[in-house]
């Protein structure tokens, strides 16, 4: 009697061992399957949410951008305030920054040579949206670009340059919520010079170089008569 209710037993139980381990196994596939999909998920909503606030930032600085571009064109304009949303990156206000130099039949427009424009970036990542001299570009690991041309026309009798130069007290960084930027105007200077064999804009230390090198080779045919420049210096406090 034991005996047979050893042999009879003894396959169930074997059953019964092979149910769990497939049990075991299914849940671990399921639970891991959703472990995987739960990071890729959450990687794709961090890549989603930096790009949004990368948009939300250059939105803001074309704006800003737009301000100083009145302050640069009226002589009535002293003082413009902007908030600029910072988000998960970093903004940074600085000196330094591209140097440009507009040169006409091979001497430096501007009486200083080469203008130092100064820095006004937001960071984040390998990317960043940054305030140069006028325009507003974009840079990322592969290159850079406008994303606002700089105010610089050319045409057959005059050619046009005008930039706004950063000023700062020093070095600043900010991180998180919004920053409230205050521009003031500290200096307005402008040069004239006649041109016969053409002119041409140079940057240097620059950031930024394949969006200034495509103006660069813009201006490469510009042959005006006359070449006009306007450098409007703003203080910039956060």
């Amino acid at each position: 009697m034991n005996r047979e209710r050893t042999s009879r037993n003894g396959p169930t139980n074997e059953r019964g061992v092979s149910a769990v381990l497939s049990f075991v196994l299914v849940l671990g596939i399921v639970l891991g399957s959703v472990a995987i999909l739960s990071v890729a998920g959450f990687g794709l909503l961090d890549d989603q949410r930096e790009a949004e606030e990368l948009r939300t930032a250059e939105r803001g600085m074309t704006h800003l951008a737009s301000d100083l571009d009145e302050l640069a064109r009226y002589d009535g304009l002293e003082r413009r305030t902007a908030a600029l949303p910072v988000g998960g990156g970093t903004l940074v206000v600085d000196e330094g920054g591209t140097e440009l130099e507009v040169v006409a039949d091979g001497d430096p427009v501007a009486g200083e040579g080469a203008i130092e424009l100064g820095t006004l970036s937001y960071r984040s990542g390998s990317e960043a949206v940054a305030y140069d001299g006028g325009a507003v570009v974009r840079s990322d690991e592969a290159g850079s670009q406008f994303r606002r041309q700089p105010t610089a026309t050319c045409r057959e009798e005059r050619a046009t340059v005008s930039l706004v130069r950063i000023e700062s007290d020093g070095r600043a960084v900010h991180t998180g919520g919004q920053v409230a930027v205050t521009a003031r105007v500290v200096d307005r200077a402008n040069w004239t010079a006649d041109v016969d064999d053409g002119i041409s804009i140079t940057a240097a230390h620059t950031d930024h170089e394949r969006a200034w090198e495509h103006l660069e080779h813009e201006w490469t045919d510009c042959e005006p008569e006359r070449v006009r420049l306007t450098v409007t210096t703003v203080s910039l406090e956060s």
